[in-house]
């Protein structure tokens, strides 16, 4: 390999070294997909809104799209920071679906379901979506799920894995077909209903 070649900086070698450049970014992006939708987000608009030239956007994020996904997933991040850890297992599943519902029933939420109903499965947007939104709350609920039968509150023999896909499945259902509400009530009603079994078999 050539001296020259291999002294060639990489195009998305890291984040902003400036963590306020970073927070100004996803909160420029943030206001522009409230005010024009997801779809319409572009890097030039995001860049002037935040102060900063194109290529520091580019050295993070690959498009916009990817960059709309972060700015969502922002609001995420901090949810996972002001956790309690002396909650009650079950009192934390009802908080994180709550949170999750919450988060995708806002203006921003709605703008990031519709841009994923019309993207590739193959897509790094899709991707990323599945891993860091609906497998990682999958994973937390589940961790909860065992830690609630750890402690006597569900029945040993209940699986997580099942109890888990029903809950996160009838959200998704009622957030895709919008059949019926989709706010803290229905959480309620929908956690309750799937952990009545689980809490009565011993």
């Amino acid at each position: 390999m050539s001296k020259a070649k291999s002294s060639q900086p990489s195009r998305r070698a890291g984040r902003p070294r400036d963590p306020t450049v970073r927070r100004a970014i996803l909160k420029a992006a943030r206001a522009l997909i409230d005010e024009h939708g997801a779809g319409r987000l572009t890097i030039e608009a995001v860049a002037t809104r935040a102060g900063v030239g194109k290529p520091t956007i580019y050295r993070n994020w690959a498009n916009a799209q990817e960059l709309a996904l972060s700015a969502f997933l922002a609001q995420e991040d901090r949810r996972g920071e002001e956790a309690d850890d002396e909650q009650a297992p079950l009192a934390a599943l009802r908080d994180l679906i709550r949170d999750l519902v919450k988060r995708l029933r806002t203006a921003r939420g709605r703008q990031m379901t519709l841009m994923l109903a019309s993207a590739e499965t193959d897509s790094e947007l899709f991707k990323a979506f599945r891993n860091r939104v609906i497998l990682d709350t999958r994973k937390q609920g589940v961790d909860l799920l065992k830690a609630a039968i750890a402690d006597g509150t569900l029945a040993a023999a209940t699986d997580s894995e099942a109890l888990i896909d029903l809950v996160l499945g009838a959200i998704f259902f009622r957030l895709l077909i919008q059949h019926a509400k989709l706010d803290g009530n229905a959480v309620d009603a929908i956690l309750d209903e799937a952990l009545r079994g689980a809490a009565r078999v011993r």
